[in-house]
């Protein structure tokens, strides 16, 4: 089990629990629990609007894809601290994670 905190676009705050499952990803546990995160493109890096900041637990991530790094590049909201939660599986690397959503659209 991995607990993750969110704080979504409007301000709320939220504990999100659930199982390893490195087959899964960020995105798919946000928009489950309807967090303001659009997904438009489906989990494929090239919309931006899963968009998330790591306020705390990014620097236990795998470093960015080249597609994932590309993108996030281009969002205007980009910080040292964006990933694109498409990109991030649901691995023991999450738990304690505190992040916030910010789903830019591109």
């Amino acid at each position: 089990m991995i607990t993750i905190h969110v704080k979504d676009t409007d301000g709320s705050r939220h504990t999100l629990e659930t199982e390893v499952n490195p087959t899964a990803n960020l995105m798919e546990l946000l928009t489950e629990h309807r967090m303001d995160v659009a997904a438009i493109c489906g989990g494929m890096a090239s919309c931006g609007t899963c968009h998330v900041g790591f306020m705390k637990g990014g620097e236990t991530l795998d470093n960015p894809e080249d597609d994932e790094a590309f993108m996030l590049e281009t969002l205007p909201n980009y910080r040292p601290e964006s990933r694109l939660s498409c990109q991030i599986p649901l691995t023991e690397a999450l738990d304690g994670a505190e992040i916030e959503v910010w789903g830019d659209t591109v």
